[in-house]
Parts: structure tokens; C-alpha cells; sequence
């Protein structure tokens, strides 16, 4: 399917004077949450509140787990797990700003992996009135290297009543069914493994709730998929700095593809719409002849 014909039958790109914000969803992505992070605990009970009040999120998460340093350098993120007093501080004030919002917090292990703290956040959380906790099982100081110890995650599991998240090293349907059953998590988060592969969420809700493997995409549903994202980047920044901003994310779709190593390079020159339509047709019509 080409841009204009995606553009005139379902009506991707909109007009309409929509905010311009870091929070601005659409009616289609329920259920919403929204995540918070910062280091000072009065900001962030006004931040709960102004998000729960002009965005109306069926959860607000607060970010204890970012590795990256321009976080972690404002005392957010993981930084905040180095200060047990100041993590509570913030959990508690997130709770009461957010009122009946449920709120849900995001940690590592610990700064470094001879210091894990997880287990006690777990119950600040808890004892907070903090509804979930999602783990994901490195420490700060590991970023996203090595592998993930989901035995942290069976241990948070198993100190805390309030529902636990895992995450981390969580690839394919197999890895999802796996976490829930050698942790006794209550949900699994991924990220990563989704960058280029949006479907996987509804291959591993599939597998876990059947046991059967799903089929996977097609190329040619993979390149739709990565057109119709390409509109939605279009439709939120303008065509010149959407359509160069979803270069990398087209080299995570292309990712596993035959010839993507001469794929790729054509990608990362696109400027329009157009360019993108034109290399992907190319690829395909190649691949048909071959």
C-alpha cells in the first residue's frame, strides 16, 4: 500500500490543532500511563496532580530505573535509589498527588550491584500506597549489558504483596512464559524488543494465554507497519524532521531482513515520505525477481 493510499483510508495524518506535548496521546491508546521522574518530592506531587488532572492516565509511574547520565546527573532516574529517605519521600508525595490514580514505580536492582536495594524499595512502595513494581533485574551500573538476574525479580516477588512487573532480557513469547513461570511476577515489561517489532506484545500475549506460537510478520507486513509509523512520526513533527527522525527506526525494522546490510544505507538517506515508499518498493520488487 502506497502513503496516499494509507493517508486517504485511514485518515493517519490529521489536521486537527492537537497540543504539542510530551503526554499527548490519542483515544485508541487506552489503557494510559504516564511516567513521572525527578528528585524533589513536592515537584512531583504537583506533577502527579496536573498529570492526573489534565490527562486523566489510568496510572502515573515514577522513573527510579533510567540508567542514562543525563537523568541520573539531576538526581533522577536510578540516581534517586542511592537515597532510600528520598525515595520514599518522593513515593509517597507521587501517591497523594495522583489521589485514586493507581501509581507504579520503575527500579533497577540497586547504583551498583554491590548494593542492591530492591527489596526495600519494594516495601517503601508498598508501605506507601504504591499499587505495582516493576523491576528490571541489572543495576544501574551494568546499563544494559550482561544479563539480566531474574532471581532478583522471584525475590522482590516474594517480599512484597503489591503486583510485580519484570523486566529485562525479555525477547520473544518463549522468554515472556518463561519470566512469569520461574519468577511468579504478575506482568512483564519489555522495551527493547519492541523497537522494530511492535507485533512481538501480541505474539507473547498470544503464547502466554494459549501456549501456541504465533505466525510471525510477513517482510511485507513489517515494511506496512514501519510505513504506517513513519505517517504517525510525520503527523507528530512535520515531514522533514519526521521523516529523519524515523531513520533509526527503520533500521530496527529491517532488522533480520536478507540484504539488509545494502537495505539500510538507502534508509538512513531517506528525506520524505516519498523516499521511503520508493527504497521499500525497491527491496521488494528485488526480492520478487530473485
Amino acid at each position: 500500500m502506497s502513503f496516499t493510499e494509507m493517508i486517504s483510508s485511514e485518515g493517519l495524518i490529521r489536521s486537527q490543532g492537537k497540543t504539542r506535548s510530551m503526554m499527548a496521546f490519542g483515544n485508541d491508546e487506552q489503557p494510559l500511563g504516564i511516567q513521572l521522574f525527578g528528585a524533589n518530592p513536592e515537584t512531583m506531587r504537583m506533577a502527579a496532580e496536573i498529570t492526573v488532572g489534565d490527562f486523566d492516565p489510568d496510572m502515573v509511574d515514577i522513573n527510579f530505573g533510567c540508567p542514562v547520565k543525563k537523568v541520573v546527573n539531576k538526581n533522577g532516574g536510578a540516581a534517586v535509589l542511592k537515597d532510600l529517605k528520598l525515595t520514599e519521600e518522593i513515593v509517597a508525595a507521587t501517591v497523594e498527588g495522583a489521589g485514586d490514580t493507581p501509581v507504579s514505580i520503575k527500579i533497577r536492582t540497586g547504583w551498583g550491584d554491590d548494593s542492591p536495594v530492591y527489596r526495600e524499595v519494594g516495601q517503601i512502595a508498598q508501605k506507601c500506597g504504591a499499587a505495582a513494581i516493576t523491576l528490571h533485574a541489572r543495576s544501574r551500573s551494568k546499563g544494559f549489558s550482561g544479563k539480566a538476574d531474574w532471581a532478583a525479580i522471584k525475590k522482590l516477588k516474594e517480599a512484597v504483596d503489591i503486583a510485580v512487573i519484570g523486566n529485562g532480557d525479555v525477547s520473544t513469547p518463549e522468554d515472556a512464559r518463561r519470566m512469569l513461570d520461574e519468577t511468579g511476577c504478575d506482568g512483564v515489561m519489555i522495551g527493547r524488543a519492541a523497537l522494530g517489532n511492535p507485533d512481538i506484545i501480541r505474539q507473547m500475549h498470544h503464547f502466554v494465554e494459549t501456549g501456541e506460537l504465533p505466525v510471525e510478520p510477513t517482510i511485507a507486513e513489517h515494511i506496512e507497519t514501519a510505513k504506517r509509523h513513519a505517517l504517525l512520526m510525520v503527523e507528530e513533527y512535520g515531514e522533514t524532521r519526521g521523516v529523519i527522525k524515523m531513520r533509526r527506526y527503520l533500521g530496527w525494522y529491517t532488522k533480520g531482513f536478507p540484504g539488509a546490510t545494502t537495505l539500510r544505507p538507502k534508509l538512513f538517506q531517506i528525506t520524505t515520505l516519498v523516499d521511503i515508499d520508493r527504497v521499500f518498493k525497491e527491496y521488494l520488487d528485488l526480492r520478487a525477481i530473485r
